[in-house]
């Protein structure tokens, strides 16, 4: 369900030179008071331009502390704010009360660094459109996921990205931020293609719960290890076997000409597979 007024309003944010996708990751969910969740990392994309930067305390930690080195990189971002006046954001639900804009604003007012407040018409809501999209909420996991997005590891949620930064873990929190950032953007060529995909690439329609599903995939990993190993022990057999037949008929003419063919009737699809390969040229 695409609506024509906000399709115009993004491609509208697309269309200037000073917008950005932005994504970031703190230590925590701000609660209105002081002092904010530590601000790890801010990853901001220029699609046109196809340019991205970001603002990591892990830029700045040497030779000074994690909080001077937050206070370093948040000096940083609000030089973006100083170059581009008018600068505007494609977000994902970074106008909420517990994380977004009003924490960053708020912890690098801690710090002495002040950030101006960014006027709603220069702030586009990717995850409300999204939202409005799908008639429901989605979490980014779930959109990356639906639109094959998520590449390799390198996804973290918030509460790893929060544990990860007491952890001194700076580097994996940016490749996360910055595989949201680059998947936002995909979004968008999506909803621009009217190609979108808000549902799951399958449905589990088998009306077992989360544990019974766990059980059952234990079970198929268990069954086919001990396939696995049955074949293994099998082609240890014939591997054996064949040592011994090719030793007493290796003068024989019958051998060349016709091959080695063996059965077992207790594994006879692994036998004709089995024969085939000891007979391949």
């Amino acid at each position: 369900m695409y609506n024509k007024n906000m399709n115009n309003k993004l491609q509208d944010f697309l269309n200037r030179g000073d917008c950005y996708f932005i994504h970031y990751a703190s230590n925590g969910f701000y609660n209105g008071s002081s002092p904010a969740p530590n601000v790890s990392c801010i990853v901001i994309f220029n699609k046109k331009t196809q340019k991205g930067f970001r603002f990591s305390l892990k830029d700045h930690l040497q030779g000074h502390s994690t909080e001077e080195a937050e206070r370093l990189s948040l000096e940083n971002f609000k030089l973006l704010f100083d170059r581009y006046p008018n600068v505007s954001f494609i977000h994902w639900n970074m106008t909420a009360n517990g994380f977004g804009f009003k924490a960053i604003q708020q912890r690098a007012k801690e710090l002495g660094v002040e950030l101006p407040t960014i006027p709603d018409e220069n702030l586009f809501d990717l995850s409300s459109y999204v939202s409005y999209i799908a008639e429901k909420k989605l979490s980014i996991k779930q959109i990356l996921w639906f639109n094959s997005l998520l590449y390799g590891d390198d996804f973290l949620d918030g509460k790893t990205e929060a544990e990860y930064f007491d952890k001194g873990r700076y580097e994996e929190i940016y490749n996360s931020i910055e595989l949201k950032i680059k998947g936002f953007a995909e979004i968008v060529d999506l909803i621009k293609d009217n190609k979108l995909k808000t549902e799951p690439p399958y449905q589990n329609n088998d009306g077992l719960t989360k544990e019974e599903r766990h059980r059952e995939a234990v079970k198929r990993s268990q069954m086919r290890k001990k396939m696995i190993n049955d074949i293994y022990e099998h082609n240890r057999k014939v591997q054996a076997h064949n040592e011994r037949v090719m030793e007493q008929m290796e003068e024989s003419e019958y051998a060349e000409d016709e091959g080695i063919f063996y059965y077992n009737s207790e594994h006879p699809i692994i036998s004709l597979f089995a024969s085939w390969f000891a007979n391949w040229k």
